[in-house]
């Protein structure tokens, strides 16, 4: 009797010991990249060029061109899809289940761009060097950004930003590459671009509080900054042209296209340097110049041939401002550009609408800007407001 009590204990512990652990696991079962998997509960779909779905052997890796789309499962089974582990999880209280996996193409985020083109010249144009970049006074350029999760996108869950255009290696120095560069749409807050007011960004307070607290979610930015490695790991590391001018005021040496030249140049004060390597900055004078589409009364050809200094200087230019997204007419905003007359001048944007200088130890609104990596796709939406693009790496 003693021994059929000891074989009976032991029995319930080993059943105990195998209840706890399969509880004590969230995951019955986690598939990551390319590990092979059981073709008996799961199969593999891949949608082809002509949006139609493939049977595939194996679940494609990250950097395979393709994004989690569903899942479809016998007897009403949930699984879950870990975007930044890039894994299928399934409960671990079903002893059975097959499940469809379905993922879709991608195409990157610069090829769909450059698609739009051709059928959307009113809110994209082309600038004197050959970047493509969003014009008007409120084109479809939003898109999702430092997401929580990326898989399940919305204003809860991610921060507004914009694209400001495509780019050439001359602008980020990454050869043979065209980089998609965003700008946040809202401003972090009027910032010293240095507090120690010199017109140095490598090592500006602006530039390290942007490329340390700000990039990783501590301190000053610990409830704001970038939420979490996926959206690091989008961000591509680029040289930052810091050129500048003291030359700028007329038509001469103060258009979009002048300041392009002076942002890429080697036009700096004393002891100065010409570029910077790293993740996030603010977005140029060039910039703020190239996106504006003009209007009725003075056209994008017009204002362009006008020097940003001067936008302002007579209403015949409202239309260049008010025309263009990167203007707000309730804040003065940063830029990179330094004044290369001083040690502290630099560019900024007017809340009136033209580009002047002012000292690095004002306080003015700082818009983070960076690169996204070549690699990066958009999975999603049509740009607008209310329908951002989505991103995948």
């Amino acid at each position: 009797m003693k021994k059929v009590f000891i074989i009976s204990m032991l029995l319930i512990i080993s059943i105990c010991s195998i209840f706890l652990f399969l509880n004590k696991q969230e995951e019955q079962i986690l598939i990551q990249d390319d590990t092979a998997f059981n073709s008996s509960s799961l199969a593999v779909y891949l949608e082809n060029e002509d949006g139609e779905y493939e049977s595939s052997s194996t679940i494609p890796l990250k950097d395979d061109g393709y994004v989690f789309s569903n899942a479809v499962c016998e007897n009403d089974v949930e699984v879950k899809w870990n975007e930044e582990a890039w894994s299928i999880i399934a409960p671990n209280n079903v002893a059975t289940f097959r499940c469809n996996l379905y993922f879709d193409k991608t195409s990157s985020a610069t090829d769909i761009i450059e698609g739009l083109y051709p059928d959307n010249q009113d809110m994209l144009a082309y600038d004197d060097y050959e970047n493509l970049r969003y014009i008007g006074a409120d084109p479809n350029n939003f898109v999702y950004f430092n997401c929580n999760d990326y898989a399940n996108p919305s204003n809860s869950t991610c921060e507004l930003w914009r694209i400001i255009g495509i780019f050439s290696e001359d602008t980020h120095g990454i050869s043979g590459q065209k980089l998609l560069k965003l700008v946040r749409s809202e401003s972090l807050g009027n910032i010293d671009w240095d507090s120690a007011n010199t017109n140095d960004w490598s090592t500006a307070s602006l530039q390290t509080a942007l490329n340390g607290d700000y990039l990783n979610r501590s301190g000053t930015y610990a409830s704001t900054g970038i939420k979490n490695d996926t959206t690091r790991n989008m961000i591509e590391t680029v040289t930052w042209k810091l050129g500048g001018t003291a030359n700028y005021t007329s038509s001469s040496n103060g258009l979009a296209s002048h300041w392009y030249r002076y942002e890429r140049g080697t036009t700096v004060y004393s002891g100065r340097p010409t570029t910077w390597s790293g993740k996030v900055a603010l977005m140029y004078p060039s910039d703020y110049g190239y996106a504006t589409s003009g209007g009725s009364t003075t056209d994008r050809t017009t204002c362009l041939a006008a020097g940003l200094y001067n936008w302002n200087f007579s209403n015949y230019y409202s239309d260049c401002y008010n025309n263009d997204w990167l203007y707000d007419s309730n804040a003065t905003q940063w830029t990179l550009t330094p004044n290369s007359y001083d040690s502290v001048g630099l560019f900024y944007v007017l809340s009136s609408g033209f580009v002047a200088n002012a000292s690095a130890g004002y306080s003015a609104w700082a818009r983070p800007s960076l690169y996204l990596k070549s690699s990066v796709s958009i999975t999603g939406g049509t740009g607008t407001s209310t329908d951002p693009y989505t991103l995948s790496l």
